[in-house]
């Protein structure tokens, strides 16, 4: 009896975060963003497949504690791949919501924009390449 109310409870609690964080995203048009930002607008149906199988992957690897022997330098791949993800999440996000434009002329830095998300962008990815390849990810 115990065990099925911890099952109970752990497949609530994560349907009530994947239902919050999907309404968060349809709400805010993220997705459509996303679409936007990547000109794939034309494929809304791939995009927000994409999402819930990648979602859905995920969710499986983590509960099931699947070990996937792979190469390191696929790994590094598939790093660059979601940190890509993430950043164009966090993009559309930001554009939801204004966030850039309102800082930016808020402290009159808006030539000097471009410059701040590249110095964000590659920090991301050498650090995270850093990270993959040495043994910060083997723990």
């Amino acid at each position: 009896m115990k065990y099925i109310i911890c099952i109970l409870l752990g497949l609530s609690g994560g349907l009530v975060v994947g239902g919050g964080l999907v309404a968060f995203f349809t709400l805010l048009g993220v997705i459509s963003n996303i679409l936007k930002f990547t000109k794939t607008e034309i494929y809304p149906k791939v995009g927000e497949l994409s999402v819930l199988i990648g979602a859905l992957v995920a969710s499986v690897l983590y509960l099931f504690e699947i070990k996937l022997h792979i190469n390191r330098y696929f790994l590094v791949f598939l790093g660059l791949l979601a940190g890509i993800f993430i950043g164009i999440v966090a993009s559309a996000l930001a554009e939801t919501l204004d966030v850039m434009p309102v800082v930016a002329d808020r402290l009159n830095i808006i030539r000097w924009v471009y410059i701040g998300v590249f110095a964000i962008m590659f920090g991301k990815v050498f650090f995270s390449i850093i990270y993959w390849l040495t043994l910060g990810f083997s723990h």
